[in-house]
């Protein structure tokens, strides 16, 4: 649980814990010894102390259940401890790669000590200073801290840890969804740079990458007062104000997916009437207004805090259905059609089943961040985004896809408008040159949601054959041939390799869907840890980008750190061009960035993700 290998010693002449730390030791200290919460300015422990001196022992004990209550509702691991004065200590290890820094931590404290009379927020609060005695350690009243439960249930907790996002559904369910203030440049900017990643969509329908999407039912608590409006028992424990609990209410729907027109037409609904009555009684006729201004509150915050998640399994009727499948008949129509084209333009080519991929995530992130435009959809998107949507396909085959639907005649996709600086490609999905345009069971069969990333690993011409399986639309051989119109050798390949990975069983003559679905493919290759992977490494990426640009242009910030203009390169790039290289400026910028330093991509990614602090000399 330590965070450094160090410890600090209680004095009993000062009655407080040295300054300095020191070394662990063999043997059990004889005085109290405390181990470092943070290293760095993050920490993957949530330590709450609470503290008997000022109240009784009986009302520690009641936080202490009133508090837990919350965590496991969250999906926390817990361990609990009590000392010999009726304190008592609850540890909650953080997920391995969910490490919180202090921001994080000042507002999930605030709102546990406005509810929890006993908690001391002094250990999670000192980054430098922040520490807390293990159980075992020795007490300052004699005896020692004693866990609990049992020695293997502490073990257990701290080997499996707690869920993601625990402390972001903590928050929400406290109703504190406000966006952190008083940051520091470089913390605002990259705040910023992590919105843009994490929001979709533009207008009323902005709204959380589904990546993000938090699956789980509302809590009881606040799907009550949603409904009713009414401050129960378990309402007062949560929340000291109505305010408090119109935003838990409008946080949870933001975490699962929700954009400002959605949760406007949930609040018309009887499942929302008392949220609803709480915010005309408050704003009478300005209540659009302040609902406007909690929604955007909560699309901020959510945005900050969130992390990937994948239970693609769940319900979530704020997307219609299934997480991920959205109900847009435009894109659908769309990419029926789209897929008709391919079909027919590239039947037995190695470029059909990436081209399928392709459209289908072209669909999915236009229908999320794109905007219709004389009914025709239109979105800007890159090749490294659109690479997640795609089923975790590389990069660069992407961009030969995206190459090959600009190019060949009669395509669905229309290049409207270069990318240029931090903007993206800008792409009209038109209507194929087709002789005649898809049925109705085509249309039907058209999914606009991303291509699970199992098929990274299955490989993508076996995907056809699985969705008509598992659809109950071929449940022979002979009807996966003709409905995914594969020659016999590759079918039975395909089949085969299906079979093995047990996503497809015979019974008999029938082909059915196996024992295992994608999800355990996925879950069985660390695909979710792939995924994180990939995102940590383009937004490496577009932070180099963003240099160089801003090398191009000179910008004032760039110049701070100059010594002399005319000579410094920045990071191998050569310095800002006069205005009469306006050619060459344009040929370098179609061209892209330069390769990325392997060295100075290694240190951007230390720092983002361990919040080491870069001193250039």
């Amino acid at each position: 649980m330590a965070a450094r290998r160090s410890m600090r010693l209680w004095s009993p002449v000062t009655e407080k814990f040295a300054d300095k730390g020191q070394s662990w030791t063999k043997r059990l200290p004889a005085l109290p010894a405390a181990v470092p919460i943070y290293r760095g300015d993050r920490t993957s422990l949530l330590a709450l102390d609470f503290d008997a001196k000022h109240h009784t022992a009986e009302q520690v004990d009641a936080d202490v259940e009133r508090v837990l209550v919350w965590l496991h509702e969250c999906g926390a691991r817990t361990v609990t401890d009590r000392s010999t004065s009726g304190g008592r200590h609850v540890l909650v290890p953080l997920a391995t790669d969910s490490s919180l820094r202090i921001d994080d931590v000042r507002l999930l404290m605030k709102l546990l000590a406005a509810r929890l009379i006993t908690l001391d927020c002094a250990p999670m609060l000192g980054v430098s200073q922040g520490c807390i005695t293990p159980p075992g350690s020795p007490t300052r009243e004699g005896g020692y801290r004693r866990l609990d439960g049992t020695l293997d249930d502490a073990i257990d907790a701290f080997t499996v840890r707690s869920d993601r996002g625990l402390v972001a559904r903590l928050i929400a369910l406290l109703g504190g969804a406000t966006p952190a203030r008083h940051r520091t440049p470089v913390a605002a900017v990259a705040a910023s740079l992590t919105q843009d990643e994490r929001l979709v969509g533009v207008g009323r329908e902005r709204r959380l990458d589904p990546r993000f999407h938090r699956n789980t039912p509302f809590p009881e608590v606040v799907e009550t007062y949603a409904a009713t409006g009414k401050f129960t028992k378990a309402a007062k424990a949560l929340w000291e104000s109505p305010s408090e609990a119109r935003q838990a209410v409008i946080s949870h729907a933001v975490l699962r997916g929700a954009s400002a027109a959605d949760i406007e037409k949930a609040i018309a609904t009887k499942e929302w009437a008392g949220v609803r009555n709480s915010y005309m009684d408050k704003y009478g006729r300005h209540s659009a207004t302040a609902l406007q201004r909690d929604v955007s509150n909560a699309l901020s915050w959510a945005a900050r805090i969130a992390r990937p998640f994948h239970q693609l399994a769940h319900k979530n009727r704020f997307t219609g259905g299934s997480s991920s499948f959205l109900k847009d008949p435009i894109r659908r129509q769309w990419l029926a059609h789209a897929q008709l084209w391919i079909d027919s333009e590239f039947l037995g080519t190695r470029q059909r089943p990436v081209l399928l991929a392709v459209v289908q995530a072209l669909a999915y992130t236009s229908a999320l961040a794109g905007e219709l435009v004389e009914g025709v959809p239109v979105v800007a998107v890159g090749g490294r985004s659109l690479s997640h949507s795609a089923g975790l396909m590389s990069e660069s085959t992407v961009w030969s896809a995206l190459r090959l639907l600009r190019e060949s005649p009669g395509s669905p996709l229309l290049l409207v408008a270069h990318g240029a600086g931090r903007e993206a490609d800008r792409y009209a999905l038109t209507t194929a040159a087709t002789p005649q345009g898809p049925g109705q069971a085509r249309i039907e069969r058209a999914r606009v949601e991303p291509v699970h990333p199992a098929w990274s690993v299955l490989g993508l011409r076996g995907r056809a054959v699985y969705e008509l399986v598992a659809a109950g639309l071929a449940t022979s051989v002979d009807d996966v041939m003709a409905g995914a119109m594969l020659r016999p050798s590759n079918g039975y390949a395909i089949l085969a390799a299906l079979t093995s990975a047990g996503l497809i069983k015979r019974d008999g003559a029938t082909l059915v869907p196996g024992s295992r679905t994608l999800d355990d493919v996925a879950d069985a290759h660390g695909l979710d840890t792939v995924a994180a992977d990939r995102i940590v490494r383009h937004r490496a990426e577009r932070l180099l980008w963003q240099v160089w640009l801003d090398s191009r242009f000179y910008s004032p910030a760039v110049a701070l750190f100059m010594k002399d203009p005319a000579d410094v390169r920045i990071h191998g790039v050569p310095p800002p061009l006069g205005a009469e290289s306006e050619t060459l400026w344009a040929a370098m910028l179609a061209a892209g960035p330069p390769e990325p330093d392997p060295v100075l991509e290694a240190i951007e990614l230390v720092s983002d993700q361990l919040g080491a602090v870069i001193v250039r000399l």
